[in-house]
């Protein structure tokens, strides 16, 4: 099905949540000409509008994933990923942001556009030794050129030195371009002393700490300590975004070279997990049940371990994606919940400014969980739906300033999600005013990619619809050192894990 240009669209009679705009009732929505021209109750219809009935729906804006994955993680694959953008699509995301191979990405668009506003980083793999800063200067300036509005240091997976990761930051806010970190160099890994140090490598110049869950997993201390420390890293640092995922289970390449495993955090995985770090001990999780690889299927990704997983890997190692289950719960509750109140203290429900910026997927062709696993926590008590909204919707779009986003006010971008309260699954989901999504097909063709002065001409050289972005006025850059500082245990009277409060 192609994706049909809509010229006025009236969502009728949902429960429209969205803190921007001050609602949190039953209403209606128009969009006209792809944007938000009226909220209110009883709005009337005229020849040509289609009518969605939203009754028993919550209505959102449409979903910000700020980090995904649209492309096959691995080294060969020129597949397109088609399935990557459906799923988005079904998952109510309207808005995301590729942090892997964003050139890959460009060159799968024309077979695998469902309706999305897409923008993205370009990974910078590992250098041999320390780069010069021409080379890394170079390399930032090629991605903002070819598109991307930025790049993501690939450290956890692929490591630089500590020198060679701190040029890139450097380089990158000196070209105004976007930097986000997979935390982990050569001398620290992906773990809490991978994440303070890339805080540290920053020297006060913009930084995106991806996915502050996946340094918690209890390699450094206790899981509560790690998660305590995380937080109060993030808090006190200068000019640092950051985003959390929920999903259960990691994403890592599971390539060999000269007969050893290239994905650091392979490494890591195996070694949680018991294992030796190596390719006979990776053979030895899949027979145990512990590794798993990611096998695209008709009816969609599937993890296969045991034998079955062993031998798929064999078959094609260079392109194969590896799933571990070492994401602990405790830190994805935590990461996505955390918030300071009024008082300075650190709590996990109630009010407050919350520490990580956002909620993403690390998803696209999987791991699409933000609302049905938001709406569990708000089913649970942690999170409130305005709060759900800010964490998946707002506060992503601000990271990229993205303002006409993650909001319903007349104006905005007609990005709509109609989600079921209890099930957390999608009934519909509308991109600049196109349903893309009705529940059962996902419409294929429209979309566009939004990127920097720097990158218009390449993305429209490609046939594809670009706008250029400013990105001075996003959060990344215009964020400082957020006060009041959490309160230290001490000031508290008690250890951290009787301080979750509740109301």
């Amino acid at each position: 099905m192609t994706a049909e240009t809509i010229g006025r669209l009236l969502i009728r009679g949902g429960h429209v949540v969205d803190p921007s705009a001050n609602i949190d009732h039953v209403c209606d929505i128009a969009v006209v000409d792809g944007r938000i021209a009226e909220i209110g109750t009883s709005l009337s219809t005229s020849a040509g509008t289609q009518v969605i009935d939203a009754e028993g729906a919550y209505v959102l804006p449409g979903v910000v994933d700020s980090h995904v994955h649209l492309t096959d993680l691995s080294h060969e694959s020129t597949a397109t990923s088609t399935n990557a953008y459906e799923r988005l699509a079904m998952a109510g995301v309207t808005t995301a942001v590729e942090f892997f191979d964003f050139g890959r990405a460009l060159d799968q668009w024309h077979t695998s556009t469902t309706g999305l506003t897409m923008l993205g980083l370009q990974g910078i793999r590992s250098y041999s030794g320390t780069a010069a800063r021409p080379t890394l200067r170079d390399a930032v300036a090629d991605s903002l050129t070819a598109g991307a509005i930025g790049v993501k240091l690939l450290g956890g997976h692929f490591p630089n030195t500590p020198e060679t990761s701190a040029r890139v930051i450097e380089q990158a806010a000196e070209l105004g371009a976007y930097c986000a970190f997979h935390a982990g160099t050569t001398e620290h890994g992906s773990n809490l002393d991978g994440m303070r140090e890339a805080i540290q490598l920053a020297q006060g110049n913009p930084l995106h700490i991806a996915h502050t869950n996946a340094y918690l997993r209890g390699a450094t201390d206790a899981v509560e300590h790690e998660n305590r420390v995380a937080t109060e890293l993030l808090w006190n640092a200068t000019r640092v975004v950051s985003e959390a995922h929920l999903a259960e289970l990691n994403l890592c390449l599971g390539a060999v070279a000269d007969g050893a495993l290239e994905d650091q955090i392979v490494l890591n995985c195996l070694r949680q997990g018991g294992f030796s770090p190596d390719v006979a001990g990776l053979e030895r999780a899949f027979v145990a049940g512990y590794a798993h690889v990611l096998e695209e299927t008709a009816e969609g990704p599937r993890h296969v371990t045991g034998e079955a997983g062993r031998e798929l890997w064999r078959a094609d190692p260079a392109n194969s994606a590896l799933n571990f289950p070492v994401n602990n719960r405790l830190s994805a509750l935590g990461q996505a919940c955390v918030r300071v109140d009024a008082a300075g203290n650190q709590r996990w429900d109630g009010a407050g400014e919350f520490i990580v910026d956002a909620i993403s997927s690390d998803g696209g062709s999987w791991r699409n969980v933000i609302l049905r696993y938001g709406l569990a926590l708000v089913r649970f008590g942690a999170l409130t739906m305005r709060q759900l909204v800010h964490k998946a919707c707002r506060q992503p779009a601000l990271m990229y300033g993205l303002t006409a986003k993650g909001h319903l006010m007349p104006g905005a971008d007609g990005d709509i999600v109609l989600v079921e309260p209890n099930s957390g699954s999608v009934r519909s989901t509308i991109a600049g005013g196109r349903v893309i999504y009705d529940g059962q097909h996902v419409r294929h063709g429209g979309g566009k990619i939004l990127t920097t002065s720097a990158g218009l001409a390449a993305i429209r050289s490609r046939g594809i619809h670009g706008e250029e972005i400013d990105l001075a006025g996003s959060l990344f850059r215009t964020r400082v050192s957020r006060a009041p500082k959490p309160a230290t245990d001490q000031q508290r009277g008690g250890p951290v894990e009787s301080r979750a409060t509740s109301t």
